[in-house]
């Protein structure tokens, strides 16, 4: 316990004003007169004076009214868990809160987003004297404060905010830096800080997507300072055990019944010790069609699945749920939603550039081998076209209607006179997965397809060659963007280290383009990249498929890789990895009027297109099944899951506070004079009462 005013003490000698008033608070004496005074003779008098204290009662609640009323004056609070560094010195500071899913975390029974309030109103506590602050949030909707001299408007704002029950997408916090640096900049334009200096207090959890994710700086002159919504920074606290649904899919079971679908999937338990038992429910069409038992080791998973008979032409709702989890401390993340059907093949279609007899050098045989060893090879109708053979359906006037997913893999170039109808195949729907090799043609690639690539190739580059150099080296694979949607529900490393490449394909930057890396080279060349296009979507592979320039398809990454991208590619069956996005992720519908899209919370919104041939939802922050109708057309249906990575709350150490000119640490506060406040009018409503029953006597 501490003081923030400790000079309000001498307030304390003040308790002496009530001990006077009672001593010298006597009544005057009354003169009575009778006749005997008159036979007495004068003499002088005698003055005795006698004092005590009356009504001791009242005095002793007037002299505690006073000592409550002095120690709230002195402010005082209690120290919390988390500490935060302050700069000493007048500042423009950006309070930058993590809205995401694991923020829900609770322990003791509060929740970590409840912890952020305390955490911010120590940041509040102690700002220097002249300081300016806002308030901004990873969640783009969240509360937004400009910066100002009243730390009460923040606070204010943030208590609402947590009491509202905030959406919980799935943002790191390094997300919402570029607002925070905004916010800053706009402040700083024509009034600037006493003394210019700008910081961002970030406040979030211990995850790798949260403090762990943070950069030292969010400009050049824009330090980010991590504040632990609990705990501290250099003593995370123990993460308590909770229970997820890591995945669920599903795939046809023919060989069973022409209905039958076989659903797995796994469950995450996050801590504990020794191994616990659970029971994971299957429901389809909002009735419990199965129950399995599964035994999770500590921090380990348990893998399940069902085989369901029954799954209709069309599309049915279904759910996987853990049961008995009242107790969770993360609420929310366990169910999965999916989409059943009897009839859900994805149709492959692979060009390949560059056929040889020598398998280790053909183009596909890695590829077609990968997607006959995968999960989805009951899904996958896989079939080989040459280019010669693609160009002649594109010329015939056949649009490709049967194919989901085209591979080109090393072809030289699509030629000049089907390009068009290539690409309006790809912005009608279907996806394209283009991969390089020696065969590739940068410039008649650019030029043809070049409004559909993710980026634009520049030239094959011999890794770690130079001018002057022969000798070659080799570069490997970085760990995958976990928050791409290929990468959806990966725990940790694909399977992909120990890659080595030997050349790879430049690309021309263009931010304008949109595109997303999703797999890396250790030098932070891309090597996976991809981007939509009208209703479909391309990706693109900057190193071969094959033996000659990676030994990528020996490493066992290389099957899920494969699965994920073309499952990811494939936008029109429900069963498929396009049929689940995350929450909070915008679910772009084909359609050239408006759509309705039926919510699982039984809402209708009606959607207009926002171009031609395509509407947009943007409000999927609500896991469950979503079914869209479009007038004639084929309704669409597509389930919205939580993130599984938000559920990660495994402590990752942030990096340490960039300290940068005089600054003091200051410890979480928590206000504890409010209750003496309250106690106060208690002793002076007592008082009064106890004043009025003597007046009566």
């Amino acid at each position: 316990m501490s003081l923030l005013a400790p000079l309000m003490l001498l307030g304390l000698l003040g308790l002496g004003l009530p001990l006077l008033a009672h001593l010298r608070g006597r009544e005057e004496p009354k003169r009575v007169r009778f006749a005997g005074l008159r036979f007495l003779g004068a003499s002088d008098e005698v003055v005795t004076q006698r004092r005590r204290v009356r009504d001791g009662l009242l005095l002793l609640l007037r002299l505690a009214l006073l000592l409550l009323l002095v120690l709230a004056l002195t402010r005082p609070v209690s120290t919390g868990d988390a500490r935060v560094a302050v700069l000493g010195e007048p500042h423009d500071a950006v309070l930058l809160l993590d809205a995401s899913f694991s923020m829900n975390l609770a322990r003791d029974g509060v929740s970590l987003r409840s912890a952020s309030e305390d955490a911010a109103a120590a940041i509040l506590e102690a700002l220097p004297p002249g300081s300016r602050v806002g308030l901004v949030t990873t969640d783009p909707g969240g509360p937004r404060r400009e910066l100002g001299a009243d730390p009460e408007r923040v606070r204010a704002a943030i208590a609402e905010w947590v009491a509202a029950a905030p959406r919980a997408g799935a943002w790191t916090l390094e997300s919402g830096l570029p607002r925070a640096v905004a916010l800053l900049r706009q402040a700083g334009e024509g009034q600037p800080g006493a003394a210019g200096r700008r910081v961002v207090y970030a406040i979030g959890d211990f995850t790798g997507r949260g403090l762990a994710s943070l950069p030292p700086t969010a400009a050049a002159d824009i330090p980010v300072l991590p504040v632990a919504a609990s705990g501290r920074l250099d003593d995370p606290p123990p993460v308590p055990e909770h229970m997820s649904l890591e995945s669920a899919s599903w795939v046809p079971a023919r060989e069973i019944d022409p209905r039958a679908v076989r659903i797995s999937g796994a469950v995450r338990r996050h801590g504990g010790a020794g191994e616990r038992g659970l029971a994971v429910l299957l429901r389809v069409d909002g009735e419990v069609a199965a129950r399995v038992e599964v035994v999770a080791p500590a921090d380990g998973l348990a893998a399940f699945e069902f085989t369901h008979i029954g799954a209709g032409v069309g599309p049915t709702p279904a759910s996987v749920e853990l049961a008995e989890l009242a107790d969770d401390p993360l609420p929310g993340d366990e169910a999965r939603h999916l989409w059943l059907t009897g009839e859900d093949n994805v149709e492959v279609a692979i060009v390949n550039g560059d056929p040889s007899e020598m398998r280790a050098h053909d183009e596909v045989y890695f590829l077609a081998t990968a997607l006959a060893a995968s999960a989805s090879a009951r899904r996958l109708r896989i079939h080989s076209l040459a280019p010669d053979q693609l160009a002649a359906r594109l010329r015939d006037g056949d649009r490709l209607a049967d194919v989901d997913v085209l591979v080109l893999a090393n072809l030289r170039a699509p030629a000049e006179d089907i390009a068009p109808a290539l690409r309006e195949r790809v912005a009608a729907g279907m996806g394209l997965w283009i991969s390089v090799g020696d065969r590739v043609e940068a410039g008649a690639y650019n030029e043809r397809l070049g409004e559909l690539l993710p980026l634009l190739l520049r030239e094959p580059l011999v890794v770690g060659t130079a001018p002057g150099r022969n000798e070659a080296h080799s570069e490997g694979v970085a760990p995958p963007d976990l928050t791409h949607p290929i990468f959806l529900g990966l725990q940790g490393e694909l399977g992909l280290l120990g890659t080595r490449t030997r050349r790879v394909f430049l690309l021309e930057p263009d931010p304008s383009r949109g595109a997303e890396v999703a797999l890396s080279f250790t030098s932070g060349a891309p090597a996976l990249i991809s981007r939509p296009f009208g209703r479909g979507r391309v990706a693109l592979l900057t190193t071969s498929i094959d033996r000659d320039w990676s030994d990528l398809p020996l490493r066992p990454g290389f099957v899920p890789l494969a699965e994920r991208v073309l499952s990811w590619l494939d936008t029109g069956h429900p069963g498929a990895a396009a049929g689940q996005i995350v929450a909070g992720e915008p679910r772009r519908i084909a359609a050239d009027g408006p759509v309705t899209v039926h919510t699982p919370d039984g809402r209708e919104l009606v959607l207009p297109p926002e171009r031609a041939g395509e509407a947009v939802l943007r409000d999927t922050y609500l896991p469950g099944h979503y079914r869209v109708t479009r007038g004639d057309a084929t309704p669409l249906t597509f389930a919205v899951q939580r993130d599984p990575g938000e559920s990660d709350t495994r402590n990752v150490a942030p990096r340490p506070p960039s300290r940068d000119g005089d600054q003091v640490l200051a410890a979480a506060l928590h206000p504890r004079w409010r209750p003496l406040v309250l106690l106060a009018a208690a002793l002076l409503l007592a008082e009064t009462l106890l004043r009025a029953r003597r007046r009566n006597q």
